[in-house]
């Protein structure tokens, strides 16, 4: 009878801190300078907005740059000069996990609406630590969809959310980077506990007369609009040249964060 008090006593306190958890607000730069070789090309402003079970992750919105962008940024490396577009929408892209339910729901490229189950990332952590803002942080490294990551967590909020797809560390992500920092996530600031207006979105597919689709269905039209670039790439560069030579075919990764095989 007395093991059975103790764990009921323990099973209703777990119960009550999950409820109270509060709610919280990180901003993020979200800099995307896919193929550069260093992390200098266009910057996004992202929110991340989390509970006890779920989280919301959002960039490319409007409402984030003080309206509608749609220009042309110029970044150098080097003697390299690449030329970029930054351009908001309404909605922006929304990626969004429910921890309880084991399901991620995304609006992603192409406006496609994507529903999976919470991908698996095999995080190696080190002993390697630093201070982000007034945060501890510990490394940890994986290899995901076509990338390597390093992740800075902090156990201080000991809840398993980050940026973008990144996920699954006991603490939440800071600061993530791929191997030349060509798609980085770099933390602004974070409020914890969070009572403002801000709110864990669930993206919504009827509001655009649009359905669910799965991740294999997202990877296959994925690789279907990667291989029509690279067509129209080749396209446009016999085109443009007296004499067809080969020209090096472009890159996957060097124009989308997945990489897939194809």
């Amino acid at each position: 009878m007395k093991f059975f008090i103790t764990l009921t006593i323990i099973l209703f306190n777990t119960y009550i801190f999950a409820q109270n958890t509060p709610n919280g607000l990180v901003l993020y730069g979200h800099k995307q300078s896919l193929g550069m070789g260093a992390p200098i090309g266009i910057d996004y402003n992202a929110t991340l907005t989390f509970s006890n079970n779920k989280s919301s992750y959002v960039c490319k919105k409007d409402s984030l740059e003080g309206g509608h962008v749609n220009e042309h940024i110029t970044s150098r490396s080097g003697n390299t000069i690449t030329l970029s577009q930054k351009i908001t929408n309404e909605k922006g892209f929304i990626y969004f996990y429910d921890k309880n339910k084991n399901i991620s729901k995304s609006r992603d490229i192409g406006f496609m609406y994507v529903k999976e189950p919470i991908p698996k990332i095999n995080w190696k952590i080190s002993s390697e630590s630093k201070k982000i803002g007034d945060f501890v942080c510990s490394k940890a490294t994986a290899h995901f969809r076509g990338r390597d990551y390093t992740a800075w967590f902090t156990t201080v909020i000991p809840l398993p959310f980050g940026p973008w797809k990144l996920q699954g560390l006991p603490g939440l992500i800071l600061e993530a980077y791929d191997t030349n920092k060509e798609v980085y996530f770099y933390f602004k600031s974070v409020k914890y506990p969070y009572n403002g207006e801000a709110f864990i979105e669930d993206p919504d597919p009827t509001s655009e007369n649009k359905k669910w689709i799965t991740f294999d269905d997202f990877k296959l039209a994925t690789i279907k609009a990667y291989n029509r670039g690279v067509e129209n790439f080749r396209l446009v560069t016999e085109q443009n040249s007296d004499n067809i030579i080969e020209s090096k075919k472009p890159l996957m990764k060097n124009a989308y964060l997945e990489v897939f095989d194809h």
